[in-house]
């Protein structure tokens, strides 16, 4: 355990100074990053094996959602609710039926691994989609609602998945698998909440720096264990917890200090996750099924664009400009997530060396070439001098 930990600190280290030279050939940190982890798999010995798990997933993601989550501003928040209730609930069970379709219809696979599949990648990576778009200069609005959008669909993902995996297993009963939903759902968002609730007259007591970063630590990390430990949402609970704390609690100089110190966790954590991004992923695995990948590629991309130019549309969902609507459908980034969902797959599950391939493959194109080709096309938008959207 001691020999993989300084292995990634090291191999950090490296990705780190790779990523500053990487910079100037316009390679963002995130995919510069990944690229270090895939040549650093392909040479660390087989009995090192390091690699993304639900268990490191769950080491940084409620510090990343609660960061993501405490740095949203209120009133943009409120704007954004709307475009961020299409985009997380019914924009998820679009995207896992698109992406579902796609791989039975044109790749034959079977129908319950075609579900799961969708599932896993319905959802955008908080950790990606905030690394990447927070480097590009656009309105707090727009960013708003990418960030909402990826941390509330995260755990729509995740308990959509769960269900899959439940239907696949034999007969759903489908009234309690729906009370299932509203209590992960609804229990998570409650855990988040009595944590900020727990802490704000701590705070409130103590109003110093270091005071204010330990109870937000135990915030991200108290309500997201309890959550799981009440068989609800981490990943509600840590994004309730760092909304709500700041309105219960906190003045605005307080915040900077504390945003401070959550800014550098954030740069850390979202450095570890895409190193363990880029070791997971086997390359060779990655064009293992070419037709799959194209198809599930397909439905992705395809499914993303109707959230954007159909579906936010249909739904009156107010938005600055045109441009904002390009910005949001090359917003589909996956990551982490879909990596742990895939990888912690039953292992009788069917054909699930199929479905990993094609996690693979996605979350390596989204991140790595995507990424890439994400900044200089978001820059042609020009969406630095659109107005916010109405309140």
């Amino acid at each position: 355990m001691i020999a993989e930990a300084l292995v990634v600190v090291l191999l950090l280290a490296v990705a780190y100074l790779f990523a500053q030279v990487a910079a100037h050939a316009g390679v963002p940190p995130p995919a510069a990053i990944v690229l270090v982890g895939i040549a650093a798999a392909g040479m660390l010995p087989h009995d090192l094996y390091i690699g993304l798990t639900p268990v490191t997933l769950a080491i940084f993601l409620p510090a990343l959602i609660f960061e993501g989550a405490f740095d949203l501003d209120a009133g943009a928040l409120r704007r954004a609710a709307l475009a961020i209730a299409v985009l997380a609930v019914p924009g998820v069970v679009f995207t896992a039926l698109a992406i579902a379709s796609a791989a039975a219809v044109a790749a034959h696979l079977q129908l319950a691994a075609a579900l799961v599949l969708g599932a896993i990648l319905s959802a955008t990576d908080p950790v990606a989609v905030l690394a990447l778009f927070r480097t590009l200069n656009v309105p707090a609005g727009l960013l708003t609602i990418l960030e909402g959008e990826s941390i509330a669909n995260d755990g729509v993902a995740v308990v959509l998945t769960g269900a899959v995996i439940a239907l696949s297993a034999g007969p759903l009963n489908i009234p309690a698998e729906l009370a299932r939903v509203l209590y992960v759902s609804v229990a998570g968002i409650a855990a988040g909440v009595a944590a900020a609730l727990l802490a704000a007259p701590v705070l409130r007591r103590w109003r110093t720096p270091w005071t204010g970063i330990l109870v937000t630590l135990a915030v991200a990390y108290g309500s997201y264990a309890l959550a799981t430990l009440i068989g609800a949402s981490g990943i509600f609970a840590s994004a309730a917890g760092g909304v709500c704390l700041p309105a219960f609690a906190l003045d605005k100089s307080e915040l900077r200090s504390i945003e401070r110190f959550w800014d550098g966790t954030a740069t850390v954590a979202n450095g570890f996750v895409f190193l363990l991004v880029g070791l997971s992923l086997q390359f060779e695995r990655i064009f293992h099924e070419p037709l799959l990948l194209v198809a599930t590629l397909g439905g992705v991309v395809l499914a993303r664009a109707a959230l954007a130019y159909v579906l936010l549309p249909s739904a009156g969902v107010p938005l600055g400009a045109r441009g904002w609507r390009h910005a949001i459908a090359l917003g589909g980034v996956r990551g982490g997530l879909s990596l742990a969902l895939a990888l912690g797959l039953p292992g009788d599950f069917p054909m699930r060396p199929q479905v990993i391939d094609a996690v693979f493959a996605v979350v390596f194109i989204t991140i790595v070439i995507q990424g890439w080709l994400l900044a200089p096309l978001v820059r042609r938008l020009d969406l630095r001098d659109i107005a916010e959207p109405a309140a």
